[in-house]
């Protein structure tokens, strides 16, 4: 046999040949040569119109080493545990405590502090984060946000709600400064929207250019007013526009402001009358914007000598709202019945006085006041045993009592 492969060998001009074992012979067998897998590298790389023949692929009988499955596992673990990281950077995902042994405290290691150190600052920072976001915002609510609670007003309190929320798109903040120092803070509501141009007006306060309060004493005319007053009206987001004063009615407290707006606003209706006892909601913004809710009772009394006779009272929960001047009261329906006075604490103007001011500005582009320089109670909110001595001996039981002339 040693012979036959031999002289085989030689017959074919590859030289004498040496004998290999069995095992050796079948593992070379099955390699290809270099010649074929030349070949098949030309083949591969012949392009699809060529007109040379095409010989069939020489495929290798070497199998293809599987991939291990846990190696699979882990690559799909390492791919979902980027993803998880990834989302629990997020600021909407949870906070996740690190858990820190005892031991990695009593460690005096300089990197393990820092490490320790910087996942703290990771979790404040993200708590941070949290707080700024709309569902998570809890430090803007207060006692006055919780008036819907009332148990007097559980019965109405989803119509109430809608109210309140329907009102608020009409509810800002005006804020007024004078040579860069701040002079005011107040309330306002649209009034007004006028398309063609893209300007809304407001209705506040005069008190919000109002440099020099009054005395006790609202007859006495001692305000004084800077119409160039910087005045800017804030928005919800944080974003604030530029306000240009109209007209301003200093007897009745009022201030009418434009502002260019790149979107209608939101007006509301007036009621037609308040009466004594309706339930009403006082609406503000505070320094942030947000909304701020007192809820209230509408009482009839005749004012003291010092204070306008065209204002109302309103019996609040909250008797000294800081940020109601110039804000509307709506009752349970969404309408305003009126707007909260920036002169005495407690008082508003009716909703049926602010409908016959807005007409005279409209037509006029002022509110006219005839100067007679009296003052009056009215016989309807006197005591009872009064208004019945005044009908016994002057057969009136309404009108108008001369308390002062000039």
């Amino acid at each position: 046999m040693p012979q036959a492969a031999t002289q085989e060998g030689e017959a074919s001009g590859s030289g004498p040949t040496r004998a290999l074992p069995r095992s050796q012979r079948s593992t070379a067998a099955a390699r290809p040569t270099a010649t074929t897998r030349s070949m098949a590298l030309v083949r591969a790389r012949q392009s699809p119109g060529s007109q040379s023949p095409r010989e069939p692929t020489v495929r290798s009988n070497t199998r293809k080493r599987k991939r291990d499955p846990a190696a699979n596992r882990k690559s799909k673990k390492r791919k979902r545990t980027g993803e998880e990281e990834e989302v629990s950077s997020a600021d909407s995902s949870p906070v996740r405590q690190p858990h820190i042994p005892d031991r990695m405290y009593r460690l005096h290691d300089l990197s393990t502090s820092k490490a320790i150190q910087k996942a703290r600052e990771d979790v404040s920072a993200k708590r941070a984060r949290h707080m700024g976001l709309a569902t998570l915002n809890v430090h803007m609510c207060r006692a006055s946000m919780c008036v819907l609670d009332d148990p007097n007003l559980v019965p109405v309190r989803e119509s109430a709600r809608t109210a309140v929320l329907n009102a608020g798109r009409s509810v800002l903040g005006l804020s007024s400064s004078v040579g860069g120092k701040p002079l005011a803070r107040c309330c306002g509501f649209w009034v007004d929207w006028d398309e063609k141009n893209k300007i809304g007006t407001a209705l506040t306060t005069s008190r919000l250019i109002c440099t020099k309060s009054a005395s006790l004493d609202s007859w006495s005319g001692q305000e004084e007013y800077d119409t160039n007053a910087e005045v800017l009206v804030h928005m919800q987001g944080g974003t604030t526009e530029k306000a240009t004063l109209q007209y301003y009615q200093k007897h009745y407290d009022l201030a009418f402001f434009s502002v260019r707006m790149d979107r209608p606003v939101h007006i509301l209706s007036f009621n037609d009358g308040v009466m004594r006892s309706d339930h009403v909601f006082e609406l503000g913004r505070d320094e942030s914007s947000f909304l701020r809710i007192s809820h209230g009772v509408v009482k009839f009394l005749n004012p003291n000598l010092l204070e306008r006779y065209h204002y109302m009272h309103v019996h609040s929960a909250d008797p000294r709202p800081r940020y109601g001047k110039g804000a509307p009261l709506i009752d349970f329906g969404g309408k305003i019945v009126g707007m909260v006075n920036g002169n005495t604490s407690g008082y508003f103007i009716p909703s049926s006085i602010l409908v016959k001011y807005l007409h005279l500005w409209r037509k006029f582009q002022r509110i006219p006041r005839p100067q007679l320089g009296m003052k009056f109670w009215s016989i309807k909110f006197v005591d009872i045993a009064l208004a019945e001595n005044i009908l016994c001996k002057c057969n009136i039981d309404d009108g108008l009592i001369v308390k002062r002339a000039p």
